[in-house]
């Protein structure tokens, strides 16, 4: 009989470098199935659980509580042990009462506990913008999700916004310009936030290019779609993991 799906597994010393697992004690890790967020940058939930928030010790604790509704992502119930968790996720446990973003750290995502009155916001970027009936405008984010501002918003690919979540409210939108900030969100120094200095419009087979300066002082030209605009001032919700812990 043919095969009808992907394995639900992978090995561990094939799975991306950022994930805070084991690689030599057990052959295989469950794998992250088709979702929002692609595999090279996502964590399966199962494994931010266990093995990054060490909430359970064994797949079996996981599942009885994925299983039994006590975790919320972007404020919605998940069950699947497979499902991609990935940047800016908010992962919520009402139980315990904590939230947390999956937030850039130094070439990982991590997640970073937040105040229980920022889980339902959640920063995106947007990745498409297209007209649907007549004049209306939808715009597509970098986890998948399509959104119809009511209002008239100023926005384009490559920018930012905050939508509540799960509503998908427009809260607040951010472009890449000279004088604003941006969260640099891959590489080794992602994570940290620079004052953009500069942006060169790309050509067809070069994307655009902004020349960003550090908080130590050193300057760097980077592309644009690493780059997360954030505005004048970071917004008033935790992005950054605190570099001393």
């Amino acid at each position: 009989m043919a095969k009808k799906s992907g394995s639900l597994k992978t090995k561990r010393s094939t799975t991306p470098a950022f994930w805070q697992i084991s690689r030599k004690d057990k052959r295989f890790v469950v794998t992250t199935s088709p979702g929002p967020h692609p595999k090279s940058y996502s964590y399966p939930l199962l494994v931010v659980l266990r093995d990054v928030l060490k909430l359970t010790r064994t797949r079996r604790e996981a599942l009885s509580v994925l299983n039994a509704g006590k975790i919320n992502v972007d404020g919605r119930v998940v069950k699947s042990e497979a499902f991609p968790v990935g940047l800016m996720d908010v992962i919520d446990l009402p139980e315990v009462g904590k939230s947390y973003r999956m937030v850039p750290h130094y070439g990982r995502l991590v997640p970073v506990e937040i105040d229980s009155k920022e889980k339902e916001l959640k920063l995106c970027v947007v990745k498409s913008k297209k007209s649907v009936g007549g004049s209306k405008l939808s715009y597509g984010l970098h986890d998948g999700r399509v959104i119809y501002p009511e209002a008239e918003v100023d926005i384009k690919p490559g920018d930012a916004c905050i939508i509540k979540v799960p509503s998908q409210e427009f809260q607040a939108s951010f472009r890449l310009s000279k004088g604003n900030l941006a969260l640099l969100i891959r590489g080794e120094r992602s994570g940290e936030i620079a004052s953009v200095e500069d942006v060169k419009a790309g050509t067809y087979s070069r994307g655009s290019i902004a020349t960003v300066r550090f908080a130590d002082g050193t300057s760097s030209e980077l592309p644009t779609t690493v780059l997360l605009p954030i505005g004048k001032q970071a917004p008033e919700i935790t992005l950054t993991k605190p570099h001393a812990s």
